[in-house]
């Protein structure tokens, strides 16, 4: 195929949405809650892609759609908190791919900012470094769950409301 031949290359991308949508809709919420807990651990894999079948899906609720994501996400970030207050730098390096420097600069930043820090936790790369910092350093667990909810609630609300926004505008 050629990369100039968009027919072709759009009948590509609508036959993998239709094999990734079968699969969401057989899977559902559980599929949901799955995905967003793993992309929130050291598995590298973007939760807001999933999300986005889900919540353009009919059969699912878009509501129910962002409190599930936030769940799953909140508990894959508070596994990498616990992972974080074990202070085995040297094994979440190995096994979680994340360069020793990294960590070290996100605790310096954690200690500056504390919980507050996890509002960003949502972010691509840096979000699992800012909570195993913040576990490394113990920080508060109540405040740090608060901003963790916050900043990935807040981003699958945004990202719901941009996707029914876009699906509305294109019907």
């Amino acid at each position: 195929m050629d990369l100039l031949d968009f027919p072709a290359l759009i009948a590509n991308v609508n036959a993998i949405y239709e094999q990734i949508s079968v699969v969401l809709e057989s899977w559902g919420y559980i599929g949901l809650f799955l995905a967003t807990f793993l992309a929130a651990t050291i598995v590298p894999f973007p939760s807001e892609l999933v999300f986005i079948f889900c919540v353009s899906t009919d059969g699912l609720n878009p509501l129910l759609c962002i409190i599930i994501a936030t769940i799953g996400n909140t508990l894959g970030a508070l596994t990498l908190y616990w992972m974080g207050t074990l202070g085995k730098l040297r094994w979440l390096c190995t096994y979680g791919r994340i360069p020793p420097h990294k960590v070290k600069r996100f605790c310096n930043k954690a200690q500056k900012w504390g919980p507050p820090l996890a509002l960003i936790s949502f972010l691509p790369a840096i979000g699992q470094v800012i909570v195993i910092s913040l576990g490394l350093l113990h920080c508060d667990l109540k405040k740090t769950t608060m901003f963790i909810i916050l900043g990935k609630g807040t981003r699958y609300v945004v990202t719901a409301l941009i996707t029914l926004g876009v699906i509305s505008w294109w019907s």
